[in-house]
């Protein structure tokens, strides 16, 4: 839930703007802004009210523009802003923040070891994107033997044909997959 992944105007729909194909993002903006960012402020809002665990990851900012724009000729550190977590759903001072290379959360971090640490074996996963980050993330974490639960409307691909196929193979990993509602009643 990064700008360069998720805003208007940022990172990859900046790039696909200039690459003309922008009505092509048009559902995934929408559901950007009208599901996944309500949902997750409405998660995030009960998980703190009731002092559960809440981390983030990040997967650290790749630059989206062509080589002939002004962006390329930035200042890489001028950059670094597009890989910031969206302000609205920005973390606490005491929620952690994984900084990865990889889709997987896992993969070269120290996540797997700080939830084995404090005796955490469920996660509630959300994010972008469905397909990538979030099969990725979630795969490993069924691997690495914890029980996942991933919300589905807090979660996005480019298209919801996109989505539905990452939620199908996410399924067939016996992997719950349920709603931000349900999850709020749970709680």
């Amino acid at each position: 839930m990064q700008y360069n992944i998720t805003a208007q105007g940022h990172g990859v729909l900046k790039y696909a703007e200039e690459l003309g194909v922008r009505e092509g993002y048009d559902y995934y903006h929408d559901r950007i802004q009208n599901d996944i960012i309500p949902n997750i402020q409405r998660l995030l809002k009960c998980f703190r009210g009731i002092e559960l665990p809440v981390i983030f990851t990040k997967i650290r900012s790749h630059p989206f523009f062509s080589e002939d724009t002004e962006e390329a000729k930035a200042d890489p550190e001028d950059l670094e802003s597009e890989g910031v977590i969206l302000e609205e759903i920005m973390p606490m001072n005491d929620e952690v923040v994984i900084t990865k290379d990889d889709p997987d959360m896992f993969e070269g971090t120290e996540l797997d070891s700080m939830l084995k640490e404090d005796g955490i074996n469920t996660l509630i996963m959300a994010g972008v994107l469905t397909n990538e980050c979030v099969e990725a993330s979630v795969l490993q974490a069924v691997e690495n033997n914890y029980r996942v639960i991933l919300v589905e409307d807090s979660t996005a691909a480019f298209s919801e044909s996109i989505h539905e196929k990452a939620l199908d193979i996410i399924h067939d990993n016996k992997v719950i997959i349920t709603s931000t509602e349900d999850i709020l009643d749970l709680l």
